[in-house]
């Protein structure tokens, strides 16, 4: 998964999470208008919106523009009926 691109006609099929310390690190794999990609999300600590990357008809990473945040360099944007975010530290 790339910054800043928008991967569109979006399919995720399953989602992997696993507790690191107070964190998560959650990966996933997805179609995207006929590509595969991945990505793995480092250092998620609020959970409660990952059930929506199963039903995300469009995805995108940014960079945070607030530096003073305690954690969350990084949002993954998710799309379908409406829009949700997940908030994570690093995307390896």
């Amino acid at each position: 998964m790339e910054l800043g691109k928008i991967y569109m006609n979006v399919t995720v099929n399953e989602v992997h999470v696993k507790r690191e310390n107070d964190a998560f690190i959650v990966s996933f794999e997805f179609s995207s208008s006929g590509e595969s990609a991945s990505a793995n999300l480092c250092g998620v600590r609020d959970t409660d919106n990952l059930c929506e990357l199963l039903k995300a008809d469009r995805l995108w990473v940014e960079k945070s523009e607030n530096a003073q945040f305690e954690y969350g360099a990084f949002t993954l944007g998710v799309s379908h009926e409406y829009f949700s975010e997940i908030v994570f530290d690093a995307l390896s």
